[in-house]
């Protein structure tokens, strides 16, 4: 699979997940208001935060590929506004929350609420599944960005609480009734929790910042090993998804012409894009080599062979 397949094939993979994290988010919000769920609302939060994480995914996807710093700068403002809203989202779950429990809670929420987060969780297990064949199929490494599974945790405390509620209503034991409320606010500090992470990484995102040491090492051995190079000055990359950019810095001899020079970039592109496939682009940056160093060059070989006069 080419790098061109492999862009495409993962944009199409995160956007079949934002749009199934965006059906969830909907419906556990739509159901959650009309039964009076705080913890479903919250869960409905988390999916938010789900949602928002994976559009960062997928913009990044794009930017990698079109390379646009305008799309870019509308990324970061886009996934700005979204973890603003988590935040507050969050802290609005959280403070109803933790009011209800104070007043008590008089009625549990009703069975569509149980109904709505079970089918939530077979839905966004599903999602999980599908993921991982498609990143397997395209090559993805795993775990390359540390995704957070905390979507379960918050799936399963919303069903306890919920269904904890519900069990109080149906066997006459208004006590329980609190687990709803009780749940919502654990939820909440997740969602507030995702919400920082997802201001920090958005923040992070926008900086270049050092590869994983044994990807750097072989990079550079790649690198190197081309005809050429002289040497590898540096290599950074950037995040895009599960993707890396890549800009790496070569030195040449500074007797070839700039023609040839680019011919060396060419090559180091696309060896780092054959060779690793979690790498979506390359940018190379040729500079001559500095003549302050030892670099004995086929023309040094000839001045000195010639006899002096």
């Amino acid at each position: 699979m080419n790098k061109d397949q492999r862009s495409v094939g993962a944009e199409r993979g995160a956007l079949v997940s934002l749009w199934g994290l965006l059906g969830l988010f909907l419906m556990k919000g739509i159901v959650g208001w009309f039964t009076g769920s705080k913890a479903l609302l919250a869960d409905a939060c988390h999916s938010a935060a789900d949602f928002a994480n994976s559009t960062l995914v997928y913009t990044g996807l794009r930017k990698g590929r079109t390379s646009s710093s305008t799309q870019a700068q509308a990324t970061s403002t886009i996934t700005i506004v979204l973890s603003v809203g988590l935040l507050v989202a969050g802290l609005e779950i959280g403070i109803s929350s933790i009011k209800s429990v104070a007043q008590g809670v008089l009625a549990a929420p009703g069975v569509g609420a149980v109904i709505a987060i079970a089918v939530g969780m077979i839905f966004r297990s599903a999602l999980v599944r599908y993921k991982r064949r498609f990143e397997s199929r395209c090559g993805l490494r795993e775990d390359r960005t540390g995704e957070n599974r905390s979507d379960i945790f918050a799936s399963l405390t919303a069903l306890v609480g919920a269904g904890g509620a519900l069990v109080g209503e149906i066997y006459k034991m208004p006590f329980l009734y609190v687990l709803d409320p009780a749940a919502g606010l654990v939820i909440a500090v997740f969602v507030i929790r995702m919400g920082v992470q997802l201001t920090v990484g958005v923040m992070r995102s926008a900086k270049k910042h050092a590869i994983d040491e044994s990807d750097s090492q072989m990079m550079f051995e790649v690198v190197h090993r081309i005809d050429g190079v002289v040497a590898v000055e540096e290599i950074n990359a950037r995040e895009h998804g599960h993707y890396i950019a890549v800009d790496v810095m070569i030195s040449v001899n500074p007797r070839i012409t700039v023609s040839e020079g680019q011919e060396i970039a060419t090559r180091v592109r696309r060896s780092l894009l054959k060779r690793f496939l979690h790498v979506i682009d390359a940018s190379v940056v040729v500079q001559p080599y500095d003549p302050g160093f030892p670099y004995k060059t086929n023309h040094q070989d000839l001045d000195s062979s010639l006899p002096l006069q």
